[in-house]
């Protein structure tokens, strides 16, 4: 035998001298088993020494001509794999292939064009069993999950294969391993995707825009997922990533794919046990370090994945729990307003112009617990049959204490300079109210999931049966009038006492966190007793959702031009409740130890003054407070010593709050799977239409006089939902998609409701509308695609949505004296300005996107460990919605024109490291009208995130990861840059932790 192979080894070597290709390696016939799983393991470097290595691993004699892959590097490999499968890997990239000419003889060659830009795979085992001998097309593009070192590029190599084979257009991220995404929030890892916008809370992505549209459908793994947000929706900071394999965003639907979207469809992706090679055991350890807060927190996560009775039946377990402590500095303005006939230039001319209402500095502190459990079960009774049945718990506990100097402004001003908008720039403001407060801030967000899956697949036939129940309920998640801090709104409204006066000087020009300004004072300000209570607001905004869907469908294989033909239907109830309770108080006097005289922050049990916090917004330049009053403070106390009512939802007023709308939604689909070639170019696709009817039940209260009546309104509307989805393999590398489809979104349920939301201390409101139309679209996307090396992609995309029945909001003046806690007499006391959302006209979006990945294994050490991924996305908007200032038509709520994502990786031998920055222009969040200023926008931000880990051997690694590292300032103004609304300074995090799988 050995006599065999040096004589083929020869006669290869001989073609290649006469001019022929060149044979670099001859493997004998153990090598040839392409089914046997060996485990390999073989760090990236030089080609000679990792073909070497292979033919030790693989107990193979392994021959080849050094000359010829001398300089070529090759990437590691790690994993249980077939030769065949380990040998394609390492020569990718290299110029190099191989080709099988008989059944124990491989022969590498060079200069040889490619087949194909990844190597190709074993057959799956569902494959494998069906006796057809045929190599299954979509195992040959499965290699990179099997075979690619566990990290960064595992995780880039997965995604960019997962996108490969889609069959729509869309993006995926997958885990860098068992279990863990690349961020610390799924929202933030959403981010790294190419037309995915973040909005970020108390330092966190709390919510995203795909494509500038924040109406997205979230699911769990397909199915349906109720949580705690006020419209249904499940937060995307309550994910744990620990308990997800991926996330994948989907942008251009085919009819099997549920509706009510005109962004995106999200699905969060879990492990299944009998998807996993073998058991696996993993955990991970963290301790997180805040700057600003000054304070370490833990974080602890878990996955353990067994199977049993030769890989029938497998069960799986992962769960999360973490403890923080974090900080914000926050200045806000409390909004601005046009004032108008007062002469604060000191002309004699009377004057028209802009103004703070406020000047507040904040300190924000919180400590957030919180935890995820994920279960599933899986039962393969026979081959053809999977049962599934999976279930998901979280919760999550904040507990706040906000610190706030407040300044109220008024007309008194003097030495007033404005600008050319009609700013005011800088002015002496007297006789102005002073207010140090604590606000009481907790709240919680509580997540059930239950789904069940039966899948049956024999011969041409596929049936899937799915179910699935969910629950969120949550307290103290708005209250911040849709700004950075959340939290229910618990405070003590107090002022200086009588005969204390306080003076402003105000600049505008300070800093982008604050404008300059000083407080005068005939009293010391720091003083708690010199201030007296004089009003509550003492708030809960309750949220109470549940859902529960149903879902068939069947698919038959077809011969010819149309490969499938599916069917379908789904069913789906959600009911939503939200409400905004609040505590009433009796006079003050009733319960103050000093009777006679005002009722002082220092005499309330509850409320404790403990000292001053300073050093705020350390490192940004500016003249204005840097130093407040802080202290605790317990609402339960509060309210036991001042007599006040339990919060609940039984008088009249919190009555008049409560929207609670219920919609049914049935769905049926029919599509169809084709494939031919075109002028020779590789055609697929498939054709489809769905058709949903909802039926919608707002149900709530309306006052008449004293009393609160119950209301009813309901709304029914049908849609035909046609699309198209066509894949051209122009060269095997190169992909050109194109998709065309009706898509339809219901609004946000609570906005349909019929209650009414009074905010006494801005004087201003909202009421919902049942009236309100789903919106609709027709879209448009195509993309192209080139998967020119292993773990790299270059892809471009235009998209355009012509978009039916925008949402527009429209303010009223009412008199609402049912209104409780008013601190105004007179018809002051209860006229509001209510905001209403209407049905709205025609709009646009249209943008591209672009996608740049490459691992550049190609370069010689050590740099062949740098990888590197590149995302832009332009997104232009436009509304019905002229702004009142302006003219101008508004572009879409929270849409940034331009976002962009860059990451550099670098990944060598046990050392691997990410760092990422993230940006997005600025972008307006709600209209405006003039008396308040125009428009709210947020400033343009970028934001550096870094991570890096060590593996200290295949079970251990070292885990280190930074958040927010620059400290970027959220901005926020009104209609241009010089009327500062509010920043937002949040902690610095650094994650340090250790990690082991088995």
């Amino acid at each position: 035998m050995q006599e065999h192979k040096q004589l083929i080894l020869r006669r290869a070597i001989r073609q290649w001298a006469t001019g022929g290709a060149c044979a670099l390696a001859l493997i004998g016939n153990a090598f040839a088993q392409v089914s046997e799983q060996t485990t390999i393991e073989i760090e990236s470097g030089k080609l000679a020494q990792s073909l070497t290595a292979l033919g030790r691993q693989t107990r193979t004699e392994l021959v080849f001509d050094p000359t010829v892959v001398a300089d070529r590097q090759a990437p590691s490999v790690r994993g249980s794999m077939t030769a065949d499968q380990a040998l394609e890997y390492l020569l990718s990239g290299t110029g190099l292939r191989h080709e099988r000419t008989s059944s124990d003889v491989v022969l590498v060659l060079a200069q040889a064009p490619a087949t194909q830009s990844v190597p190709a795979a074993a057959p799956s085992a569902e494959e494998s069993s069906s006796g057809d001998g045929q190599e299954s097309a979509a195992a040959s593009e499965s290699v990179l999950e099997q075979i690619t070192v566990v990290g960064i590029r595992k995780s880039i190599a997965d995604a960019i294969e997962v996108k490969r084979d889609a069959t729509r257009i869309m993006d995926t991220i997958s885990a860098e391993d068992i279990g863990k995404l690349p961020d610390q929030n799924v929202a933030e890892t959403l981010s790294r995707i190419p037309g995915v916008q973040v909005t970020r809370v108390e330092g966190e992505g709390k919510s995203i825009t795909v494509r500038g549209l924040g109406l997205n459908k979230l699911l769990l793994n397909g199915k349906s997922f109720i949580g705690s947000a006020r419209n249904g929706d499940p937060n995307l900071a309550d994910v744990s990533p620990e308990l997800l394999a991926g996330v994948d965003v989907i942008k251009a639907p085919s009819a099997d794919l549920v509706e009510g979207w005109l962004g995106a469809v999200i699905n969060l992706r879990t492990k299944r046990p009998l998807d996993l090679e073998d058991s696996v055991i993993s955990g991970r350890l963290q301790s997180s370090y805040a700057d600003r807060a000054e304070e370490w927190g833990e974080k602890v996560s878990g996955f353990i994945a067994h199977t049993f009775a030769d890989r029938k039946f497998g069960v799986l377990l992962s769960g999360s729990y973490s403890d923080s402590t974090g900080a914000s500095d926050i200045y806000q303005s409390g909004g601005w307003t046009q004032v108008t006939n007062v002469d604060v230039t000191g002309d004699g001319v009377n004057d028209t112009f802009f103004r703070p209402l406020r000047l507040m500095t904040w300190s924000n502190t919180y400590e957030d617990e919180r935890y995820s459990v994920n279960a599933s079960a899986q039962w393969r009774p026979i081959d053809d049959l999977t049962f599934t049945l999976e279930g998901v718990k979280s919760r999550r506990d904040t507990d706040r204490v906000r610190s706030v100097q407040q300044t109220i402004l008024n007309n008194n001003i003097t030495n007033g300079v404005i600008d050319a908008s009609g700013t005011l720039v800088s002015g002496n403001f007297s006789g102005v109210t002073l207010r140090p407060m604590l606000y009481g801030g907790d709240s919680y967000s509580d997540n059930e999931y239950l789904s069940a899956n039966a899948n049956w697949s024999r011969d041409r036939w596929t049936v899937n049966l799915n179910a699935s129940v969910s629950e969120g309920e949550g307290a103290g998640l708005g209250g911040d009038g849709g700004n950075n801090n959340s939290g229910n709104d618990n405070v003590l409204v107090t002022r200086q006492r009588a005969g204390n006066i306080v003076n402003v000087a105000y600049d505008a020009a300070g800093s982008d966190v604050s404008p300059n300004y000083g407080i005068n004072a005939n009293f010391d300000i720091f003083d708690p007793s010199q201030y007296e209570v004089y009003s509550t607001f003492d708030v809960d905004y309750v949220a109470e959702n549940k859902g529960h869907d149903a879902d068939f469908d069947v698919e038959y294989q077809l011969d010819g031009f149309f490969t499938s033909v599916k069917v379908g239907a789904r069913t789906e109830t959600i009911e939503v409740f939200g409400g905004n309770p609040q505590s009433s108080y009796p006079a003050f006097s009733t319960h103050d130890p000093t009777p006679g005289s005002p009722l002082l922050a220092s005499e309330v049990p509850g409320l404790s003054y403990t000292g001053l916090l300073g050093g705020m917004f350390p490192g940004e330049s500016g003249s204005y407070p840097r130093q407040i009053l802080t202290g605790s403070v317990s609402f339960d106390t509060i309210r036991n010593a001042l007599g006040a009512t339990p919060i609940s939802f039984d008088s009249t007023a919190a009555k008049a709050t409560i929207n609670q709308v219920e919609q049914t939604t049935d769905a049926f689909f029919a599509m169809v799977r084709f494939s031919t070639d075109v002028f020779g170019v590789p055609m697929t696709g498939d054709l489809g239409v769905r058709q949903v009817n909802v039926d919608r039940e707002s149900l709530g209260y309306t006052i008449v006089g004293n009393q609160a009546l119950r209301a009813r309104a309901g709304k029914s509307f049908s849609d035909t939902l046609p699309n198209l989805n066509l894949i051209f393999d122009l060269r095997d590398d190169v992909r050109l998609r194109f998709a065309a489809a009706k898509v339809v979104a219901r609004p946000d349920l609570t906005s349909t409701g019929v209650g009414l939301s009074l905010q006494p201390v801005s004087m201003t409101g909202s009421s919902g509308n049942p009236d309100l139309d789903p919106f609709r679209a027709t879209q448009f996307d195509t993309t192209v695609e080139w998967y020119f090396a292993p773990a790299s992609l270059l892809a471009a995309g235009v998209f355009y949505k012509d978009v039916s029945a925008f949402t527009t909001y429209s303010e009223s003046v009412e008199e609402h004296p049912e209104a409780p806690n008013n601190t105004l007499t007179g018809p002051a006391a209860y006229t509001y300005v209510i905001g209403r959302p209407t049905n709205g006209k025609d709009g646009k979006i249209q943008g591209i996107e672009l996608n740049y990945q490459q691992a550049l294994s190609m370069l010689p050490e050590p740099f062949d460990g740098f990888g590197y991924a590149v995302t832009y996305t332009y997104a232009d908007s436009e509304t019905p919605d002229i702004d009142e200032l302006t003219g101008k038509r508004n572009p879409l709520n929270n849409s940034s024109e331009h976002s962009a994502n860059a990451v550099v990786y670098y990944e060598k031998g046990p050392f691997s490291g990410r760092v990422a920055y993230n940006y997005r222009s600025e972008y307006m969040t709600n209209g405006g009208s003039i008396a308040s200023g125009g428009a709210n926008w947020a400033d343009a931000r970028g934001q550096v995130d870094a991570s890096a880990s060590f593996r200290i051997n295949d079970n251990f690694q070292l885990t280190c990861e930074g958040v927010n590292l620059t400290r970027a300032i959220n901005s926020f103004y009104r209609t241009n840059p010089g009327r500062l609304y509010s920043s937002y300074l949040d902690d610095r995090r650094i994650y340090f932790g250790v990690a082991a799988t088995f």
